[in-house]
């Protein structure tokens, strides 16, 4: 009986210590998401034209902050960073999530110079989630005059 009694204490005490503890705490390796509704992949911008870039983020706890990117795609495809000539246009913007934000419509208009030159840009979207996870979407636009793909 006395090992029953002992037994029993000891479970009791282990429910008990376990409940209380932090450890129950999942970590959070979900990345957050990105839907980018405009600038569609290919699309053509007017140089000396406003353009908006709309995305849907969102995040199963919440977000934190996103950055817009604009660069040359003569880079290969890779993005990463790099020097890049003077001659490309290049573009940057980043923001905060208010109130850390489980779902976020992003609407932000850029205005493309009139002298900027006519080539192949990649549009990226970085999105931070509160922490830490991060992921990124491109699209490739074409600034210029009458391009033909």
């Amino acid at each position: 009986m006395k090992k029953l009694a002992s037994l029993s204490f000891a479970i009791i005490s282990l429910i008990g210590v376990s409940s209380c503890s932090d450890d129950d705490a999942v970590i959070d390796t979900t990345k957050p998401t990105i839907e980018i509704i405009s600038p569609t992949d290919h699309q053509e911008v007017e140089p000396g034209s406003i353009f908006t870039v709309k995305a849907n983020l969102a995040d199963n706890v919440g977000l934190a902050s996103y950055k817009i990117e604009i660069h040359s795609a003569e880079d290969g495809h890779e993005h990463k960073a790099k020097q890049l000539h003077d001659e490309h246009y290049e573009y940057a913007f980043t923001g905060e999530v208010p109130n850390k934000a489980t779902t976020y419509a992003l609407e932000h208009a850029i205005n493309i110079p009139a002298d900027a030159p006519e080539e192949h840009y990649h549009v990226g979207i970085t999105v931070l989630d509160v922490n830490g996870n991060q992921n990124q979407q491109f699209v490739e636009i074409f600034i210029g005059h009458d391009h033909h793909h």
